[in-house]
């Protein structure tokens, strides 16, 4: 069975409950990660996840969020034993960029004996970088795995992507951080699982609902899209009591979606049945 595990569901705020943007989609051993921000990696192992098993890590956008813990990765997964490089797929530009020099800044020595011999001298990512697009774009496919991305609106910083990934019948779409829009719309289509960002929209300074979901937009946006299960992450405020889960859940009412809707907390699973 195809699952959804929240790794982080957090924002750049310090928040021990909730680590950064993290999202995994698990078959069996096999799965792949939609963002890697911090500590990702200590989430992924509390998971079970089997780091030399991850098949690729998909980074929406270059906010420190989203990808700080890429090196943390790459380097404990080879530490597991993996001798393949990481995958990184994303975005030409600002991600990608980062992504193929987050661990050239350690020298040999800070790797020398911290892993075994079959895995090679230190670890390496491999960096697959994309056109970003207005149009949905497959950008990984193999050995069962479908992703496609699209252009998302999180203006000024840019390209920003979300995704969609199919494993069997199975399609899970993460957001990463945008305002609602048309591309996410297309993306998020017949979805059995949306995972949005999403910010309450009387809590928050209002030039942030320029380029980030208020949770009432969130539920417009799904209400079209008609996923099988909402989940709402990378919440503003974070939510900390049941009160507080509930004003997500009531904006996104309000916003005229009735589907199944979570609000996500880190190391939540979802399992999605075909």
């Amino acid at each position: 069975m195809v699952e959804v595990v929240v790794l982080g569901s957090g924002t750049p705020n310090p928040d021990p409950a909730r680590a950064g943007a993290a999202v995994a989609v698990v078959d069996g051993r096999a799965w792949v990660m939609v963002d890697c921000g911090r500590g990702a990696t200590q989430r992924a192992l509390a998971a079970g996840l089997d780091l030399t098993q991850v098949v690729a890590v998909l980074i929406t956008h270059h906010h420190s969020d989203h990808l700080s813990d890429l090196a943390t990765l790459a380097i404990t997964r080879w530490t597991a034993g993996a001798s393949a490089p990481l995958r990184v797929v994303a975005p030409a530009g600002a991600s990608a960029d980062y992504a193929r020099r987050c661990i050239t800044a350690f020298d040999d020595d800070a790797f020398y004996g911290q892993a075994a011999s079959c895995a090679g001298p230190r670890p390496v990512i491999a960096t697959d970088a994309f056109h970003a697009s207005n149009d949905i774009t497959r950008v990984l496919d193999g050995d069962g795995w479908r992703v496609s991305s699209v252009l998302v609106d999180h203006h000024p910083v840019a390209p920003a992507v979300g995704y969609r990934v199919e494993r069997g019948r199975a399609s899970v779409v993460i957001s990463g951080d945008t305002a609602a829009c048309d591309g996410i719309r297309g993306l998020a289509a017949g979805a059995d699982v949306l995972v949005h960002e999403a910010l309450l929209t009387a809590r928050v300074w209002p030039a942030l609902l320029e380029w980030n979901a208020g949770a009432r937009s969130v539920g417009e946006l799904a209400a079209l899209a008609r996923p099988r299960l909402l989940v709402l992450t990378h919440m503003i405020p974070a939510p900390t009591t049941d009160d507080d889960e509930r004003a997500y859940l009531d904006e996104v009412r309000d916003g005229g979606f009735t589907g199944a809707t979570v609000v996500a907390h880190d190391l939540q699973r979802v399992p999605i049945s075909e």
